[in-house]
């Protein structure tokens, strides 16, 4: 299956389910990424449950975006053409713009 027919299947089975309301798909939201902070939290960074919890964080926000009307693919190409030519340096781990 390529990206694109999983992100299409995402968003079939997220109509399917009448996945509709943008607030509890956020609460959903939050809820994978606080199942990421939890792995991390135990320093459980390759373990099948951290994998899960990547692969439901990003179900979430697909069906998010489809819900809001707008396609998961041109919203990740738009933040990568801001992003692209981005100057900065890393900080203990973390990327730091540039100030403008």
């Amino acid at each position: 299956m390529t990206t694109d027919e999983l992100i299409q299947a995402v968003i079939d089975w997220g109509r399917g389910k009448h996945l509709d309301n943008p607030v509890m798909q956020y609460a959903k939201v939050n809820e994978e990424i606080g199942e990421i902070a939890h792995e991390l939290t135990r320093s459980n960074l390759k373990s099948p449950e951290m994998k899960d919890a990547i692969g439901d964080t990003l179900v979430t926000i697909i069906i998010l975006a489809d819900i809001l009307g707008y396609d998961p693919t041109r919203c990740l190409e738009a933040a990568y053409a801001v992003i692209k030519d981005r100057s900065g340096h890393t900080e203990n781990g973390s990327f730091v713009k540039d100030e403008q």
